[in-house]
């Protein structure tokens, strides 16, 4: 029996933080995906703006036109069953371009057999979106055994803090932007590990959020559990932190055939929350959502009747299938 992982995503080589981008033990080239742009406040009180005209970045062609890429298809033959990532969605907040996206993910294929990272910048701090690219990086092509990252969950963490003011030791930056680049990056995290056995791990800080679905019905959600957790406020990684005072969430367990594994940001999480708290299903809707088109026009209906914030949304989905069914539907 085998196992074919098939992989849905867009390539975009305008790595800014290449310290991270070389790892010999992924199968895979990383893959990467952004949402347009995020926000996400540091202070309630703090001036709200996006500040990534104060360092002269030059734009990238290839990155403004990532939606019209077609999205890869790759295989794995692993074991009796499939992990196929079905969904993967960005739109970014009304009124920016994708120049200025802030949210990144990374999917690979490695020991476990699959590794995804999702993580949602706060746009209030500088260099964001490569501080998100950084975090999911150092997680997915990280050279540690996975059983030390998750007997201390910060471990994959601790090169980044040097690597990250080596790199911005090395950019050109007015006076301004060194000062509130010196203030540091943040960013929220999340993320799913799949092994062979079926059985799955999850890391997080932050309101970027882990859903398992069986049979249509919630089964964990993670590391939040209901919409009055969200707020201006979270819990974030940052650059200045040293990794030993990172408190970072875990959470395991066993999947069936036919489960799905949904990460979203806070936008679409705090949606999902809440058509639960309406005894609403959130999950037919999702499932009925199978291109970007249609999930940009959907997201563009909830933002026009206020039922989702103005934000950055970005939607992830891994469903797990039985390989001979797969097959016999092919």
């Amino acid at each position: 029996m085998t196992l074919n992982l098939l992989i849905k995503l867009p390539i975009a080589t305008d790595i800014v933080f290449r310290y991270f981008c070389n790892n010999s033990s992924s199968s895979l080239h990383s893959r990467y995906e952004y949402a347009k742009f995020g926000f996400k406040s540091i202070a309630t009180n703090a001036r709200k703006y996006g500040d990534r005209s104060l360092y002269n970045l030059p734009a990238n062609p290839e990155l403004q036109t990532l939606e019209s890429k077609k999205l890869q298809k790759e295989s794995l033959r692993k074991s009796h069953f499939d992990v196929d990532l079905i969904q993967s969605f960005s739109v970014q907040k009304a009124g920016n371009a994708i120049s200025e996206c802030e949210d990144i993910w990374n999917c690979v294929i490695r020991n476990p057999i699959v590794s995804i990272a999702l993580s949602d910048g706060a746009t209030e701090s500088s260099f964001t979106r490569e501080w998100a690219r950084a975090l999911v990086t150092a997680f997915t092509d990280r050279q540690l055994p996975w059983q030390e990252v998750y007997a201390c969950s910060s471990t994959w963490l601790l090169p980044l803090r040097t690597a990250w003011q080596q790199w911005l030791g090395q950019q050109e930056l007015s006076w301004f932007a060194k000062r509130k680049a010196g203030e540091g990056a943040f960013a929220t995290f999340v993320s799913l590990e799949m092994f062979a056995d079926l059985s799955w791990k999850s890391l997080a800080v932050g309101d970027s959020c882990l859903f398992v679905v069986r049979d249509r019905t919630l089964q964990k959600s993670f590391p939040l559990h209901n919409s009055h957790e969200f707020n201006n406020r979270p819990r974030l990684i940052g650059t200045n932190v040293k990794a030993a005072n990172i408190n970072i969430s875990q959470i395991h367990g066993v999947a069936k055939c036919g489960d799905h594994f949904y990460l979203a940001t806070d936008a679409i999480a705090c949606w999902i929350f809440k058509q639960i708290e309406a005894n609403q299903d959130p999950w037919v809707k999702l499932e009925q959502i199978r291109t970007q088109d249609l999930f940009e026009t959907w997201v563009d209906e909830l933002r026009d009747h206020h039922e989702i914030a103005n934000d950055d949304t970005t939607l992830l989905c891994l469903k797990i299938q039985d390989a001979a069914e797969v097959h016999c539907e092919l």
